[in-house]
């Protein structure tokens, strides 16, 4: 199961620095499209584009106003409510038993669940690799971009709740992470699937299928990119 989860992320790696050069090419053939048309079109299409960008700043405007409509009116109903919300304790005086008014506002105290184990391995990832650590390291400028790198990697993983990666990181930084039990089997499992899943939804982009397309699909991929996400040409009537 390590294997395949170490080949499967292998691939994601793959994917993304494929898309890092396929999106400046994308971008360039954009702009090369545009630059080769008739002085006419190109005039027509940057007015067609100031109007689709005043579009989407508006429908943007309208979306932050609507959020900031919501959260005032969830503002007022806790206001309003008879509960206050708290992490006080209780004593029942029948069965003498404690309990809490709010149990979804306590944390988590267990700290053997996959939350606890992942703030685990980061932790002691950051303390190795945290940018603040490294400046009075006197580390070689080469290795603190080195362990700067991991430590990003490491922190969009836990942002992810992703152990597979905490994991491997630790293992690599020589960090102490335990035996391999079946909750982490299921934990791989669980990533596995949902790195092929954006390995899928990568392939899917226009970019990617730009990239990785002949000539003659190519220019065919960026109509199509045209006219979707720009509506161009603009439709008749």
């Amino acid at each position: 199961m390590l294997k395949k989860a170490e080949f499967v992320h292998a691939d994601l790696e793959y994917h993304e620095e494929l898309m890092v050069d396929a999106k400046v090419e994308f971008n360039e053939a954009f702009l090369d499209k545009i630059s080769n048309w008739p002085k006419r079109k190109r005039i027509d299409w940057s007015f067609h584009l100031q109007g689709v960008q005043d579009e989407r700043a508006k429908k943007l405007l309208e979306q932050a106003e609507k959020q900031r409509q919501e959260k005032l009116a969830e503002a007022e109903a806790e206001q309003n409510t008879s509960i206050v919300k708290n992490k006080e304790v209780f004593i029942d005086g029948e069965t003498g038993r404690e309990f809490y008014t709010n149990p979804d506002e306590i944390e988590e105290t267990d700290t053997d669940d996959k939350k606890g184990i992942i703030k685990k391995l980061y932790r002691k990832i950051a303390s190795e690799t945290h940018p603040d650590k490294l400046i009075a390291s006197g580390f070689s400028q080469g290795e603190v971009t080195r362990k700067e790198s991991i430590f990003k990697k490491a922190k969009e993983a836990y942002e992810r709740d992703n152990w597979y990666t905490l994991y491997s990181v630790a293992v690599d930084l020589g960090i102490e992470v335990g035996e391999i039990d079946e909750k982490h089997i299921d934990w791989i499992e669980e990533d596995i699937k949902l790195t092929m899943g954006r390995i899928s939804q990568m392939g899917q982009l226009f970019t990617w299928v730009w990239y990785t397309s002949d000539d003659e699909g190519k220019e065919r991929i960026m109509d199509q990119y045209f006219k979707q996400v720009y509506n161009w040409p603009p439709d008749e009537g």
